[in-house]
């Protein structure tokens, strides 16, 4: 899979990661998992941003499909993000 190989989409799946650790955690009581539950939190803020600057910065993107991105990331915050990368995967090639 190549979106493991953009940092972007790994600050992602290490957010997601962190996250449900805590969660799991929160399960058992422990005291940690609140901090846990906001590195993973934040981390997913840091993605959601850098999804917001990878659309306004593709050289590749036609106008209309950069609104239509933009709406999409900002409109659901994680999964339009995760979207894009899945389906953005070269310069040029958008699947689908």
């Amino acid at each position: 899979m190549k979106n493991l190989k953009k940092p972007s989409f790994l600050t992602f799946v290490a957010g997601v990661a962190i996250l449900f650790t805590g969660l799991a955690l929160k399960t058992s009581g422990s005291g940690i998992s609140h901090i846990l539950i906001l590195i993973g939190l934040a981390l997913i803020g840091i993605f959601w941003i850098w999804s917001i600057a990878l659309v306004l910065s593709a050289p590749d993107l036609k106008p209309f499909q950069k609104r239509f991105w933009m709406i999409a990331v900002i409109a659901v915050p994680a999964m339009g993000g995760l979207v894009f990368h899945i389906m953005h995967n070269k310069a040029g090639r958008i699947i689908g």
